[in-house]
């Protein structure tokens, strides 16, 4: 679920602490999905797009610094913050130095948590357009929403979102898979890749919908979002 003010990806092993944060942060107004391991974030990171992470850093098997590592390869511009039991200065310093927005630690203040994240997701909206206009397509970023002329509208996740407004950004120019991965994942190994086909194929279904929107492959290079604005009023 997406919610008013973003999407949340929550790391944390301790269920009854993940469980009321996901209930507080919902109230809040946000999308809340939860990975109790490192490697099961990473597996939900290559399928959507988060708006911010909270990252325990005592995890099983990969901790939270591992985690945050990772995930900064990917997406060096990502929204994170650590969550931890931990109060040496030494592991404050190395999550800030991985570029953790914020480092706080348990116990703490639920309620101060929430305004510091919608804070930051008021700011971040502030810069990015709400909405993308592309033929007779709307594509809405606040309801991750694309309409059509005929006014049906097809809601998709994050990642998808990024996608279409990727694509949307750069009409009528072959855009190359890997620019495409770099651009929407942080990555272009295989396995991003068949998620990209995925949505390609998802894409173009909704497509169907459009008189004047169409994706097109070109074989071994990439994609191309093709307009027809000449006919398009």
């Amino acid at each position: 679920m997406i919610g008013k003010y973003g999407h949340i990806l929550l790391i944390e092993d301790d269920v009854d602490l993940a469980s009321m944060l996901i209930d507080y942060l919902t109230n809040f107004g946000f999308g809340v999905s939860h990975a109790l391991s490192a490697e099961e974030g990473i597996s939900c990171y290559k399928i959507n797009k988060y708006d911010i992470l909270i990252v325990d850093i005592q995890l099983p098997k990969s901790d939270g610094f591992q985690f945050v590592e990772y995930i900064s390869k990917l997406n060096k511009n990502q929204f994170f913050l650590f969550l931890t039991a931990r109060l040496s200065k030494t592991d404050r310093l190395k999550g800030l130095h991985l570029g953790g927005n914020d480092y706080i630690t348990k116990p703490f203040d639920v309620e101060e948590l929430s305004l510091k994240l919608q804070n930051y997701s008021i700011k971040q909206s502030t810069v990015l357009p709400s909405q993308l206009n592309i033929g007779d397509i709307k594509i809405n970023r606040h309801l991750l929403s694309i309409e059509f002329s005929d006014r049906s509208k097809q809601v998709v996740s994050p990642r998808e979102f990024e996608l279409w407004a990727f694509l949307a950004n750069k009409p009528n120019v072959v855009l190359k898979r890997e620019e495409i991965l770099l651009a929407v994942w942080g990555d272009s190994d295989y396995f991003l890749g068949r998620s990209l086909d995925v949505f390609i194929c998802k894409i173009r279904k909704m497509l169907k919908r459009s008189r004047f929107v169409a994706i097109k492959t070109v074989y071994k290079v990439g994609f191309i979002l093709e307009v027809n604005i000449h006919n398009c009023h």
